[in-house]
């Protein structure tokens, strides 16, 4: 009988740890900016939403996406869709930005795909 509970409430502090801590831990990091080189896209992540700014007749207008993300190693890649155009943002290390590593991948609903080198900071 003791056995049983033992395993109950190991399972039970796993469950909490798990849930209730994991996303305490993703809601620590900052928002991250990026930008493209030449400014063709312009976005802010925060958590699993990703917003894109527009220039539009002297006004900006953000639009935000839910995105699909997936953990690598210091970094993650977030897949989203806009307008059938996918977007595959991948930041190697969220520590250290680096413009040749982290890249914004855009593939049209044809299957041809551009790729932007990004320049992404903290937000403050």
């Amino acid at each position: 009988m003791k056995t049983r509970e033992k395993r109950t409430f190991l399972l039970s502090l796993a469950m909490i740890l798990f849930f209730g801590l994991g996303p305490m831990a993703q809601a620590a990091h900052k928002a991250i900016n990026c930008t493209t080189n030449f400014g063709e896209k312009s976005f802010t992540i925060q958590g699993s939403s990703v917003a894109f700014q527009q220039q539009k007749r002297g006004r900006n207008i953000s639009s935000v996406l839910s995105a699909k993300t997936r953990t690598v190693s210091k970094g993650f890649r977030k897949t989203l869709y806009d307008n059938g155009y996918k977007h595959l943002i991948n930041i190697k290390d969220q520590n250290n930005f680096d413009s040749n590593n982290d890249f914004l991948a855009v593939t049209s609903p044809k299957g041809h795909k551009v790729t932007f080198p990004l320049n992404c900071s903290q937000a403050e």
